[in-house]
């Protein structure tokens, strides 16, 4: 994955986040990566291959991370679907590489997940990545001369993240009672372990007494 992506990527869902828990920023031009100064496009324009290559870096990201979610936490909605929705993104992509003679970009993006903490965080990204998405699309839609098989396949996938956006946030209040159900459920194993063990100490000290 591109660094340029990678940090315009991690730049929306690090923005959303500080949103989603009411701290606003502000977003910068350029990064520091290693030392090295990354800048992200300032003018808005964006070329065939930088297009291409980030919308199908963000839907291999997208892909990863719902499989990761899933591998953690089980099949859960909504990722159980949406997971499968990725891989669509990505076939209607990859064709587009070979129209405009673009070399099809490694899938490393297991690489860059990073795995929430639990239910209710990884529907908080969820939410944020897809508003990310969306952007991105309209950005990319903005642009002088696009190809009408580019238009097509962008605003199909902004339509995509919308509804991707909406099922997220309808789940949110599902993944906090998850989150509510398996810590009551942790505390209920911990308070067992305990009576146990101060039941044991009485009967032994009742022994001793006897």
């Amino acid at each position: 994955m591109s660094k340029k992506l990678m940090l315009f990527i991690f730049t929306g869902l690090v923005i959303g986040s500080f949103i989603f828990i009411g701290i606003g920023v502000s977003a910068a031009s350029e990064y520091t990566q290693n030392n090295e100064v990354i800048a992200l496009s300032d003018d808005g324009i964006y070329t065939l291959e930088e297009m291409l290559t980030y919308a199908l870096e963000d839907e291999y990201l997208a892909q990863a991370t719902y499989q990761a979610i899933i591998a953690e936490y089980g099949n859960i909605r909504p990722f159980s679907k949406i997971v499968l929705a990725e891989q669509t993104h990505i076939d209607l992509l990859l064709p587009l590489f070979e129209t405009y003679g673009i070399e099809v970009p490694a899938n490393d993006a297991a690489l860059n997940v990073v795995l929430p903490d639990s239910i209710s965080s990884a529907l908080a990204t969820g939410v944020e990545a897809e508003k990310f998405n969306i952007a991105l699309y309209e950005t990319f839609l903005s642009q002088v001369d696009l190809p009408d098989d580019l238009q097509a396949v962008f605003e199909y996938l902004q339509t995509a993240s919308q509804n991707h956006l909406a099922a997220f946030s309808k789940d949110r209040l599902f993944g906090a009672g998850y989150d509510l159900g398996n810590m009551f459920k942790n505390q209920f194993k911990k308070g067992s372990g305990n009576g146990g063990s101060r039941g044991q100490t009485q009967s032994s000290q009742g022994s001793c007494i006897n």
